[in-house]
């Protein structure tokens, strides 16, 4: 029966990497059914790896093993994670990656220790992931590979923080439009706004928008036009044009919402 692999990795397609960790599964379970998600993501960036398969993670079936390829070489004490969590299956660096795709605790978590340094650590994602994934594909218990632990590895400063004016948020990803999207989610917004009016101020405080919009073309081109996307999350964008060229915006930008009593 096949059963689905995901690869997400910052490999750029222009590299031998994602044909030998495909090779190297294949050679274990023929059947496997591989999907890329991205190997576009910037190097090292393991929070943009997080955002993008978080992001399409509820698409995917039971039983589907996601290998993630980014700033994976173990550093200090950091282990390499098997998780099970919606019924899928996640394999990485337990760099902070499944702390923010992971709403809540993993239906079950395994820590392996593969020894920073170690000559597999070298190319981890064939030596080490692949190698985990056909273990799942076989349909063995991967428990024995590991310790069992609660939770994975999680830093909550990541998360939009309250503050006396009301939300500090942050760019967490930035499409190919050049659209930016952030941390602040429809209901954490509508939870500390209200009814009451607000400010998004954007670059340091350079642009100020004061209205939320449904759709790109309710403003004139090149205006600002921020809206809860299909993720429903907070996007700023420019019709027509890229927020990231025009606004100066960036990953890790902070968004600063301030509102307004309407007493």
């Amino acid at each position: 029966m096949a059963k689905i692999v995901t690869l997400t990795t910052d490999w750029n397609n222009s590299d031998y990497y994602l044909g030998a960790v495909k090779a190297s599964i294949i050679s274990g379970y023929p059947d496997a059914v591989f999907v890329d998600i991205s190997h576009n993501i910037e190097h090292f960036n393991w929070q943009q790896a997080a955002f993008v398969l978080g992001s399409v993670v509820d698409d995917f079936p039971a039983g589907t093993i996601h290998i993630i390829g980014v700033d994976s070489e173990p550093e200090g004490d950091m282990k390499v994670i098997v998780a099970k969590y919606k019924k899928q299956y996640f394999i990485c660096t337990d760099n902070g990656t499944l702390g923010i795709i992971f709403k809540d605790e993993p239906e079950l978590a395994v820590a392996i220790d593969v020894g920073s340094g170690n000559e597999d650590c070298v190319f981890i994602e064939k030596n080490v992931f692949a190698e985990i994934a056909k273990v799942i594909l076989r349909g063995k218990d991967f428990r024995q590979l590991g310790e069992e632990i609660e939770d994975v590895t999680r830093y909550t400063d990541l998360a939009p923080q309250t503050t006396p004016r009301g939300l500090l948020g942050s760019i967490v990803y930035i499409d190919s439009y050049g659209n930016a999207i952030t941390n602040i989610s429809r209901e954490i917004f509508e939870n500390t706004v209200g009814n009451n009016k607000f400010e998004i101020l954007l670059n340091t405080h350079s642009y100020k928008v004061t209205q939320i919009y449904n759709s790109y073309k309710e403003v004139e081109v090149s205006e600002i036009v921020c809206l809860f996307n299909s993720l429903g999350l907070l996007e700023i964008a420019i019709h027509g044009g890229s927020a990231k060229n025009l606004l100066g915006l960036r990953n890790e930008s902070q968004i600063r919402i301030d509102v307004m009593n309407n007493g």
